[in-house]
């Protein structure tokens, strides 16, 4: 068993995460960002990749006024480490964060080991059914580009919520997805809703469809 997973992202029309500068502020409308507040207000876990808790030191807090007062729940912070290294002074260490790793890491936390065959990666598959265990039902995935092609590949997401903002990049900086596109079968089939504008961005929803 294991989390139902939504991927989010937030890219220019061209399908760029970030310019190669790293520059990405902001790329959706203000309207689409606190839509975004609200995907993590209605899941149990935020996870991210090691590169973008280095590149963008993220809370992955919900920042939205409570609803009908009291405190909002807040997601638990889950980030997918490698063995590059992660800044010890991070914000999301203040959160008591779930790392998933191929080894053990002397880092706030808890940590869930999980190689995979080749012991330097994680096995998405089983720390996704370790996050299970724990009691995360819905798991939603904020980046980066490595992650999230890494659990496209894996045939780990299920849904994704894509905003697009008014601009083109013209080029390539941080693509949705890293790496090479070799043939059209390679590909995963869709079924799209319809896009619905937030300010001057438009908010389409996916769901993949399982193979076999």
């Amino acid at each position: 068993m294991r989390p139902t997973v939504l991927m989010k992202a937030a890219m220019t029309l061209d399908g760029q995460l970030a310019a190669a500068d790293g520059t990405s502020q902001w790329i959706s409308s203000p309207e689409a960002r606190r839509d975004g507040h609200r995907l993590r207000a209605e899941v149990d876990a935020v996870m991210v990749g090691a590169g973008t808790v280095r590149a963008d030191d993220p809370r992955l807090t919900v920042r939205l006024p409570p609803d009908g007062g009291g405190d909002v729940k807040q997601p638990v912070p889950v980030i997918v480490a490698g063995k590059g290294g992660l800044p010890p002074d991070a914000q999301l260490f203040r959160r008591d964060p779930v790392l998933m790793s191929p080894t053990g890491l002397d880092l706030p936390g808890r940590v869930i080991i999980a190689p995979d065959s080749s012991g330097d990666r994680v096995d998405l598959a089983a720390g996704l059914s370790e996050l299970y265990a724990m009691g995360i039902r819905h798991l939603l995935v904020e980046g980066g580009s490595r992650l999230f092609r890494s659990l496209l590949e894996a045939h780990l997401i299920d849904r994704a919520v894509f905003y697009y903002g008014p601009l083109l990049a013209g080029g390539v900086g941080a693509p949705l997805f890293q790496g090479r596109w070799s043939t059209l079968a390679d590909a995963r089939v869709v079924r799209a809703g319809v896009g619905r504008p937030l300010g001057e961005s438009i908010r389409l929803d996916i769901d993949l469809v399982r193979r076999g």
